[in-house]
């Protein structure tokens, strides 16, 4: 019965392939598979680029001038900061209102980004206070200033900012000689700092968003057009190579139907077409779960607050994610020559697996000094730094490098002893921690540079030292650097003699460069380690750091004799000279807390000056007479 269902199905198949006519051939499912695959490719290829000029290029248009407007405000934000802060030293007595607005104006028209693009200030009047690229324009009345369009924008920013206090507003600009007089479009975006009436502002220059967006559609363009040639191409080889098996195989089952071949043999003809399509599908598949993991884990950490949350991520995709077990994240602070564990919170210091030395000269790290990862996998005792307690214990450093310097070292820890260990998986997760560091750098120095912003609030802004939020941010970390060496903390608590004299009998502005002057001889007469704080007014803090008691009073003494041996100019005037007293306390010795210590430092000080001023008092427990802390 099965042989006559095979014979009629077979004669019913070749009446129907003698019958096709041109009818048969237009329908799609008769045509030859070599003209279907790169038909069908050309269909989807079609809907591609329909799509992308119809869609894409639109959107990316709409998201590049979103992303310049979200830049622009976020940067105006930062220099808004800038007013904040001149201002609240205005309401805290530190400055006058006239000082206040003037270190202001100063600080807002050195700052830069973008490498030449900056700010500028105006009054409601509307009336040019700042203007970095065109100071003789300050002080000029603005009301009747005209773009190429004849429209007045700055008397729009004023009805901006009253009517929404911040917004954008767009100008045609005429360019100069050298762009060959071409007008230019501009949008500004200004915000209004009220305790002021000032308006801060800057600029999006239209014509470079133009020429991105041009860049970005010509390259959208050609990679589009590529892909449709490479697709057809493509298309046309795979359908090629698939017919051509399958000619193969028909041939063979031809052979064996018509007896000139064997069923065995027909048993042994490879089909391997499925085969390779399955493990390329698989091995496509898995990259695309690689980019798409990727892709998922940036925009991410780019939503996270602060680089410890980013961190947090890192350390999580390493262990979860990739199966690394207990990787550590070291943060390298350039600027003072250190590095610390950022990541586990937790991670003690007896737990390092290098000399501590590192923490505290983070150029002594193999990883770090070079630029690219140390890897004991491959030369055994690769790094002197590496504490080799154990011999099968190995590991694995890579630097978290970006922009020629780096920012951070991640290290790996392996146990040779281990079940699990196979040093060809290792590379494989190594090789893909590393991608998942690189996706990381870019988000992690955007939240250091704005860490790095707040850190400029730790500056004393006329004398350029530390200030006393700094000083209260930092003495826990002296502390225990303190202690994890074992050495000591000299507190030296300073104080112009006689400064309220000065300010009386030759102005304020004198008393200023009396401090100027004073914290350039503090500066340049201690240690680079040693850190010198204006702890407010005519009050210095200098933090010695490892020093043996011994030293301490040398160190004041050498001070206190540079300052009083200065000379302070006055203009028209004969220079004048100062001294200053000096109060002396080390931590731990004196006390083991730093605040209470300092304290001890400012009691020898009124000793000091008690004793007749321009001298250095050590304290003793005989002058704390039991005051409260």
């Amino acid at each position: 019965m099965a042989d006559t269902c095979n014979k009629s199905g077979m004669v019913t198949f070749r009446k129907k392939q003698e019958n096709q006519g041109l009818i048969g051939l237009l329908l799609i499912r008769n045509w030859p598979i070599k003209v279907k695959i790169p038909f069908f490719s050309f269909l989807g290829v079609s809907l591609i680029l329909l799509v992308t000029f119809i869609w894409f290029l639109p959107f990316i248009e709409s998201r590049v001038m979103e992303g310049e407007e979200k830049a622009t405000m976020q940067t105006v934000d930062v220099a808004y900061g800038v007013l904040e802060h001149f201002n609240h030293l205005e309401i805290t007595g530190v400055y006058d209102s006239q000082q206040a607005k003037e270190q202001a104006r100063q600080a807002i028209n050195r700052l830069r980004y973008r490498d030449s693009e900056y700010f500028w200030v105006i009054d409601e009047s509307p009336k040019m206070v700042l203007h970095p690229k065109y100071p003789d324009l300050i002080g000029k009345d603005l009301t009747n200033v005209a773009d190429a369009k004849g429209d007045f924008p700055f008397v729009e920013f004023v009805k901006i900012i009253k009517d929404k206090e911040k917004g954008f507003v767009k100008q045609l600009w005429p360019q100069t000689i050298a762009t060959n007089n071409e007008q230019t479009s501009k949008t500004s975006y200004v915000k209004e700092f009220k305790p002021w009436g000032w308006i801060i502002g800057s600029e999006i220059d239209m014509g470079e968003v133009d020429r991105v967006v041009s860049g970005l559609r010509i390259i959208t363009i050609a990679m589009a057009s590529f892909f449709a040639i490479v697709t057809m191409l493509l298309a046309f080889l795979i359908g090629h190579s698939i017919t051509k098996r399958l000619v193969k195989v028909i041939a063979g089952l031809k052979e064996v139907a018509q007896g000139r071949g064997s069923s065995d043999q027909a048993q042994c003809i490879a089909i391997t077409s499925s085969d390779e399509i399955g493990t390329l599908s698989f091995e496509f598949n898995a990259l695309m779960d690689s980019i798409s993991d990727l892709s998922c884990f940036r925009k991410v950490i780019e939503e996270d607050e602060n680089c410890n949350e980013v961190y947090s991520r890192l350390w999580d995709v390493f262990v979860e994610g990739i199966g690394l077990e207990n990787p550590v994240i070291y943060e390298v602070e350039e600027a003072h020559n250190v590095m610390s564990v950022a990541y586990p919170m937790n991670f003690q210091e007896e737990d390092l697996h290098c000399s501590p030395d590192i923490l505290d000269q983070c150029g002594l790290c193999k990883a770090k000094r070079t630029g690219h990862p140390i890897s004991s996998l491959s030369f055994h005792k690769v790094c002197k730094q590496f504490l080799h307690i154990d011999e099968s214990i190995e590991h694995v450093c890579i630097p978290m490098s970006i922009g020629g310097g780096i920012i951070g070292v991640v290290q790996f820890i392996f146990d040779e002893r281990a079940e699990k260990f196979d040093r060809e998986k290792l590379a494989i997760q190594i090789d893909k921690a590393s991608q998942f560091i690189k996706e990381a750098l870019p988000v992690i120095e955007s939240k250091r540079l704005t860490a790095s912003l707040r850190a400029s609030t730790l500056v004393d802004p006329m004398t350029g030292l530390h200030n006393r939020r700094f000083l209260q941010e930092c003495a826990n970390n002296l502390c225990s650097g303190s202690k994890r060496r074992g050495k000591q903390i000299g507190l030296l608590m300073c104080d112009l003699d006689f400064f309220k004299q000065v300010n009386d009998t030759y102005g304020h502005d004198v008393g200023d460069e009396v401090l100027k002057k004073t914290a350039d001889v503090l500066r340049e007469t201690v240690r680079e380690s040693d850190l010198v704080v204006r702890f407010g007014g005519e009050e210095f803090i200098i933090i010695l750091v490892d020093v043996e008691t011994d030293e301490v009073m040398g160190l004041a003494e050498k001070l206190r004799k540079q300052v009083e041996e200065a000379e302070f100019p006055i203009a028209g005037k004969p220079p004048i000279k100062k001294t200053i007293s000096i109060g002396i306390s080390i931590y731990p010795e004196d006390e083991d807390g730093f605040w209470k210590t300092l304290k001890y430092a400012d009691v020898a000080l009124y000793k000091a000056k008690e004793d007749g001023r321009n001298r250095s008092v050590r304290f003793t427990k005989e002058m704390w007479e039991g005051q409260e802390y």
